[in-house]
């Protein structure tokens, strides 16, 4: 019996409070009322109060059990009920005993024999959090009886007769009020304490679910992730990127998208069984936990899940067809903890992303160590230029007739604290696919330009910064306000900012191409062409164009020292290039110049500007500054001697 109460009382605090200890509570009150009835003659002590108030508290006893028992949510208004019925009873028997004498009735026998049961009623009052009505009731009892007392009091006095019956109302009172204020108190602690648990318990929520699809968070994800692998619990992970999300929410909009990610949320739940777990960790990304099977079950669940998915949409009554890429990893074989598991599973996914998408892939540890390595990257540039990851640096570029210190060249840098100096050859393809490079090729150009406004007005540097622009970049509709946007904020002539294009981004849309070089050209900006030599064989858009400069590529200029690569060609190609810049009115840059012998060659050949090591490394802006300051290094003293 013991076993079945602690049972119950386990279960009432997690399913529907306090309802199932009532149902056991009524039952035991019917019976004491019933068993009133039915011994109180026997005592010699009945009264017609009681002869009527016990059976009528049995059976009202019984009905709120049975309307507790059919209605569950009633279980305030039974509470309140009970509270109100009780403290009739004993108001009225208090009444009685004082103010309607019976031949051979003890009082204070009878308040013995039922007020008792008073504690009952202040019990009660504390079932429910904020169930003021029964508490109200409470209170206008407590004062009922109060007056009650003090008017027998009033109409007897105190003799030998009424001294006994007025001690055992005072001590009474005494008790009831003592009870009542502990209860007050008690009860104003729980409805606190029940309110900070409830906080806690939505915080959790919050926490622990996604607020969009109702799925778990990846919070809650790490933390069931983190016990499977401390309980040494076998488990695969499926990692899913909805393919084409972002289409839906540029062309239908992100309501539109909110609509879909419910909807795939729905058919993971409806896919998957009790025991696994579906969570949204970001985005259009989700991850699944599938226990008890092997990563070959798993694979093929991912392959019915594809399959869910490929049936269209409906958003806002149009078809929507979208895919998903799901790279799958398993505990232990593919990773020792939580981490690791994520990310290989995101590497084997990134995978079916490059591969052309809407697949499935388990993680190769021996095919994805690189790629491992750039999702890596690709996640952790999200938040370089937050984290303050990103610095410039900065290249001079000299005149080769004056030795001037015409330009200089912004290059952007990236120092990540565990990976180190990551090559921008790693970084802006990352930049560039992950859609980055739009906010940090701003941040670049508003910081060349403004460091270039300083040393111009506190260094009298009178030449031209350059900033290297991605394709990606230049084919934003509103890249040329960008430009005017950062001239602005920085107070520099446009005609001091020089922006270097590879062939390639001018060549893929001659007409928007051909748009905005013409916006930036009623600005006063000066374009050149990086890397010339290496792109398309065409050469009309240098006629067609307004660009002002090119840069021969790097690679030209150490065929120049290179006899074993032709440098004869090397010549052929870079005075073709000179020749094609005098006809066209350009300027020339030869990029990459490392040795005294390049730079008499690109000199000789009639380029006009050198950039590369043997004139300066690329600087911080503090020993740029001071380079600017104290005019030419003493490695370039004898470069100088010779232009003279």
């Amino acid at each position: 019996m013991t076993r079945f109460v602690v049972s119950l009382l386990e279960r009432s605090a997690g399913s529907d409070g306090w309802r199932l200890i009532l149902l056991l509570a009524i039952p035991v009150a019917a019976f004491a009322f019933f068993l009133g009835a039915l011994l109180d003659p026997l005592s010699g002590q009945s009264t017609p109060f009681d002869r009527l108030a016990y059976p009528a508290l049995t059976v009202g006893s019984l009905l709120l059990e049975l309307v507790l028992w059919r209605r569950p949510k009633n279980i305030g208004g039974v509470v309140t009920t009970l509270v109100l019925l009780s403290c009739l009873f004993f108001l009225g028997k208090l009444i009685y005993v004082l103010y309607l004498p019976v031949p051979g009735l003890l009082v204070q026998a009878e308040m013995t024999e039922s007020f008792f049961w008073i504690p009952a009623i202040y019990v009660l009052s504390l079932f429910i959090p904020s169930l003021n009505a029964a508490r109200n009731i409470t209170f206008i009892f407590f004062a009922a009886m109060t007056l009650c007392s003090v008017g027998y009091a009033a109409l007897n006095g105190w003799t030998a007769q009424t001294g006994g019956v007025l001690f055992a109302l005072t001590e009474m009172l005494l008790a009831n009020l003592t009870l009542l204020t502990l209860t007050q108190a008690f009860i104003g602690y729980k409805d606190r304490l029940s309110g900070i648990q409830a906080q806690a318990q939505t915080l959790e929520r919050l926490v622990d679910t996604d607020l969009l699809t109702g799925l778990p968070s990846r919070l809650r994800l790490e933390r069931e992730l983190d016990e499977a692998v401390g309980r040494h619990e076998a488990f695969t992970l499926l990692f899913i990127d909805v393919d084409g999300f972002k289409m839906v929410n540029d062309t239908l909009g992100h309501s539109a998208g909110d609509e879909v990610l419910r909807e795939f949320a729905a058919r993971l739940r409806a896919a998957l069984k009790t025991r696994d777990l579906a969570a949204r960790i970001g985005g259009d990304e989700f991850v699944v936990v599938v226990k008890g099977t092997s990563p070959t079950w798993a694979t093929v669940l991912a392959q019915q899940l594809l399959a869910g998915l490929a049936v269209p949409f409906t958003v806002r009554g149009q078809q929507v067809q979208l895919s998903a890429s799901i790279g799958v990893s398993a505990y232990p074989d593919d990773g020792q903890d939580t981490e690791t598991l994520l990310r290989h599973a995101d590497a084997a996914m990134y995978q079916i992303k490059r591969a052309g998408r809407n697949g499935v892939r388990r993680f190769d540890a021996a095919l994805d160590a690189q790629l491992e390595r750039t999702v890596l990257l690709t996640r952790e540039f999200q938040s370089a230029l937050a984290r303050e990851q990103l610095t410039l640096v900065y290249q001079p570029i000299y005149h080769l007739e004056t030795g001037e210190m015409s330009k200089i060249e912004a290059l952007l840098r990236w120092n990540h604290p565990e990976f180190g100096e990551v090559s921008p050859g790693v970084f802006v393809p990352i930049a560039e696919t992950s859609g980055q490079i739009m906010s940090v090729g701003r941040w670049v150009l508003e910081r060349a330009c403004m460091q270039a406004r300083r040393w111009r007005e506190a260094h009298g540097w009178a030449g031209t910064v350059t900033v290297n622009v991605s394709p990606v970049q230049f084919a934003q509709p509103g890249f040329v306000d960008e430009v005017k946007q950062a001239l602005l904020l920085s107070g520099l002539p446009a005609y001091k900012l020089e922006l270097e294009l590879t062939e390639g981004a001018v060549m893929q849309s001659p007409a928007l191409v051909q748009a905005a070089l013409r916006g930036l050209q009623r600005l006063g900006v000066e374009i050149t062409i990086d890397d010339f030599g290496t792109g398309y064989s065409s050469l009309a858009y240098l006629r067609d164009l307004p660009i002002g400069c090119i840069k021969i590529d790097r690679s030209f200029i150490e065929d120049l020292a290179a006899p074993r690569r032709a440098p004869q060609y090397a010549v052929a190609l870079i005075t073709a290039i000179v020749g094609i810049a005098r006809t066209l009115d350009l300027r020339v840059v030869a990029e990459g110049v490392e040795t005294v012998a390049q730079m008499e060659a690109v000199r000789s050949f009639g380029c006009d500007f050198g950039q590369g090591y043997y004139f300066a490394r690329p600087l911080d802006a503090e020993h740029l500054t001071e380079l600017l300051d104290r005019g030419l290094p003493g490695a370039q003293t004898d470069w100088q001697k010779r232009l003279n």
